[in-house]
Parts: structure tokens; sequence; C-alpha cells
């Protein structure tokens, strides 16, 4: 079959910020599959690490998958996990794990001569996510620009241009009045995103949203009375729960209705799937975001796009993402549309 594995190789990647993962290579007689994974906050992965892991894949995993049908993605994905042994992949790697899933993904979809967002979610992959891009931080929150009627990608750009033209300094209480005048300017509604760096007491917290631009807010906390308080007290604004999920396994819509969904933090494009069904099933927004440092690989929109993601996080420097966002608007042409994307 076209779409049976061959060989898989791996070789060390360096990733922004100077640090070291793996990036697989996965091989078929008309396919080819290639991603770089990436790490989260402070990784223990270093030099000597990777190549351990460079080792695993050439000696023990990639031997193990050839003769898999690439086409087999949960099987072969099922298989990883029982290679590893383990439940957090702390013996073979996350990121190995990752990188071997979705460049299987790629290969496969390379095979059939499709792109990886439609082969991700069949002939029905025609939202295109709303682009949350960061475009500044202070020691208290970093800044994403949240438009919420966007018409076109270009919108998230045009936005973020005019609010560094409105804003004189990087603070809150300018960022919020310049994210008001680009919406005047702009005939848009652009709001902030607000991903917490310092902790806050409560109040204060419920103050800063309630008083500013506010669209989307990432609380530091992992208490539930802080969530449960923020869905009380705010209306159309996108609570992310990513904190309270990761610290204690809370997936309810009473405690937030966002989820910041980083693949390198769930194991393999399946444990991907599952947790982006898992919370719609909740009625939770989830929102496909980038790693801490990422390669420039551009896989994580088309997840986005074929897993239905109504928002994906991105860095302002992160232009082959957005470049590729474009693409796939423009390879859809009248059939695509942005997903409302509504607190």
């Amino acid at each position: 079959m076209d779409t049976v594995i061959n060989n898989i190789i791996a070789r060390i990647s360096i990733l922004k910020g100077g640090k070291y993962s793996i990036e697989v290579d996965v091989i078929t007689p008309s396919g080819f599959g290639r991603f770089a994974s990436p790490l989260e906050a402070d990784p223990m992965l270093y030099l000597v690490e990777a190549y351990r892991g460079v080792s695993e894949v050439d000696e023990i995993i990639g031997p193990e998958l050839i003769g898999f049908d690439s086409q087999d993605q949960e099987l072969i994905d099922s298989y990883l996990w029982e290679i590893d042994g383990t439940e957090d992949f702390s013996h073979v790697g996350a990121n190995t794990a990752l990188a071997i899933s979705i460049a299987v993904a790629k290969a496969a979809s390379n095979s059939k001569g499709i792109p990886l967002y439609r082969y991700i979610g069949g002939t029905f992959s025609t939202e295109i996510p709303v682009p949350m891009v960061e475009f500044g931080r202070d020691e208290n929150f970093r800044y994403l620009a949240v438009v919420r009627d966007i018409t076109e990608i270009r919108d998230v750009l045009d936005g973020i241009v005019k609010i560094e033209e409105f804003a004189k300094t990087c603070t809150l209480e300018e960022l919020s009045e310049a994210s008001e005048l680009a919406s005047e300017e702009l005939g848009i509604d652009v709001g902030l995103g607000l991903v917490q760096l310092k902790p806050f007491e409560l109040e204060e917290l419920l103050g800063i949203v309630e008083n500013n631009n506010v669209a989307y807010i990432k609380p530091l906390s992992d208490e539930e009375e802080v969530y449960l308080e923020l869905m009380a007290e705010t209306h159309g604004v996108f609570i992310d729960g990513e904190n309270l999920f990761r610290a204690k396994d809370i997936l309810d819509r009473r405690y937030y209705n966002a989820l910041s969904i980083k693949p390198i933090n769930f194991g393999t494009l399946t444990d991907v799937y599952n947790i982006v069904n898992d919370a719609k099933s909740e009625k939770i927004t989830p929102i496909m975001a980038e790693a801490t440092f990422e390669s420039a690989d551009e896989a994580l929109v088309h997840l986005a796009v074929g897993l239905k993601s109504p928002a994906v996080i991105l860095n302002k420097d992160s232009l082959v993402k957005m470049n590729e966002l474009i693409r796939i608007a423009e390879d859809l042409g009248e059939r695509a549309r942005i997903i409302t994307f509504e607190g």
C-alpha cells in the first residue's frame, strides 16, 4: 500500500529560544511527513536528552512502526503509549511521541494528496479559527489582540498595528484605551486578551476585567473560587481554564468557558483530538495554542482548522503559521468561513 510506513528518521531540532527538541520524518512509498515538536515552559530536555530521544526513535520506536499503515492514526498513537509504558510519556518523552504522531498524519495526508487540515477534519473542514496574536507583555500580563467580529484574518493584524499606533506604553490602561480607539478607527471590535503572569487578589483581578476592554483572560490561579467568580461576574469574556485543568483535571463549564490546548501537553494527535471533543461536550471552547518554545512548523493551524477549534493563540513573530492560515483560507475559497468567537 502507498500509505504503509517504510522508514522513520529522527534528528535534533533547534526551537525558538535555543532549546533542543526532536524532529521526525515519516516516509511512505508515496508520501512524506515531518514535524519538529515544541516544548513547554521550563523544558528539561537538553542536548544529551535530545540525542537520547533521537536514539529511541532510530533504534526502538521507528523499527517497531515500520509496516504500519500511516492512515491508522489511532492504532499508531495507542501503540506509542504501549511502547512508552508510562502514564505521561516520561520514558520516550512527550515531544518524541508528538513528533512521531503528527509526522505520521502528515505522511498519510501527503500520500493521499490532500492538506493536513482536510485529512484530519474531512470534507467539512471549512471553518477558519480566529487568530489571537500576542503583541506585547509587561510584568503583569502577556497581551493578545482579540478581534471579536473578524471577517478576514488581516483584521487581526490591522488591529495590532492600530493598538501599537495609539498606545504609547505597553501597560494595561494604555492598551485598553488603544484597543477601543482601534475599534473605532477600523470599524471592528478589537478587545484585549490577558495571560496573567503574576498573582492578583481576586477583587483586583475582577476589577481589571470589568474596567478594561477585556475579551479573554487566562488566570494564573489554580483555585476553583477564582474561576467561579470570574464566570459569575463577567459577561462575554472568555475565561481560559488551562491552569485549573492542568493542576486539578477539572473540565467543567461552571468554572471556565474556554481551554487553551497546547498539543505538547497531551501526547499524541489522538489525545489532542480527544481533549478537543471532551471540551466541546462540556460546551467549553477549545483554543489551539502555541507552546513556549516552538519551531516554524505550520501544523498547529492545520490542527485548529481540522479539529474545528474556534481560535488559535499565536505569537506575533509566528509568521509561518499566520501565512499558512491565510493560505488555507485561500485554498477553501468561497467555502471558507470564520468561526463565530463569542464568550
